[in-house]
Parts: structure tokens; sequence; C-alpha cells
């Protein structure tokens, strides 16, 4: 990880909710938000034995689905929706590449969105 990734994970980890901490503290941000987008809004079972075909390992990879079981292993987690977290972390990221050289219409083309929304995007501080 990059000394930027890990500014860029502590500032998301700022956006995320009590009940995911511990989540992000075992599988980092990028696995708590796989999780969230995958399964926001829904109450998700963790397994004590987390097999190779399992949903969860499909979605992580065996290696980051077992440490999630081993600490959540038998448990049932509200996953939160986290819709303008996930939005402005998408923000976040239109702007960075916007910053480092992505036109409006690959940005818009790229996050399913118009090219008046990214400049509205661009036009407003986060």
């Amino acid at each position: 990880m990059t000394h930027m990734q890990a500014i860029q994970d502590n500032a998301a980890c700022s956006d995320l909710p009590e009940s995911l901490t511990d989540m992000a503290a075992i599988l980092g941000i990028s696995g708590t938000l796989e999780i969230v987008k995958a399964y926001g809004g829904t109450r998700l079972f963790v397994p004590k034995q987390m097999g190779v075909q399992h949903h969860l390992a499909n979605l992580l990879g065996i290696e980051q689905a077992r440490r999630l079981s081993s600490h959540f292993g038998g448990e049932s987690l509200t996953i939160p929706r986290m819709a303008h977290a996930m939005r402005t972390r998408r923000n976040r990221e239109i702007i960075r590449r916007y910053d480092a050289g992505d036109s409006t219409r690959v940005l818009a083309q790229a996050y399913h969105l118009t090219d008046r929304q990214i400049y509205t995007i661009l036009s407003k501080p986060l």
C-alpha cells in the first residue's frame, strides 16, 4: 500500500459508520466497501467455517473471507447501505481522476453519469 492509499483509506474510514469499523480493521477499506456494495441494507450471516465456494469467498477472496469468518463467524451482521458515504467516495475518485487528466466525458462514461453531473461534482467542495 502506498502512502497516498493509506491517506485515502484513513479518510474513507472516517466515513464509515461505527458498525463497520471493526470490519474495516480486519478487511481494510476496500474489502469492507465490497461488502457494502454487495449487501448494503441487508443482514449478512458469516459462517464459522468458510469454504472456497462461499459467496463471501468469491467476493473477497478466500483469505479475506476466512479472516472475516474468524472474527465474526456465526454472527448475522447488519450491513448499512452507506449511500452518502459511497457517493462521497465516488465523488472523491472522480475529482482525483479529473485532476490526473481524465476528461469529463471519460468520467461520465466510467461512472454512468452525465457530463452535467460530472461538472456539478467537480464544482462542489467535498
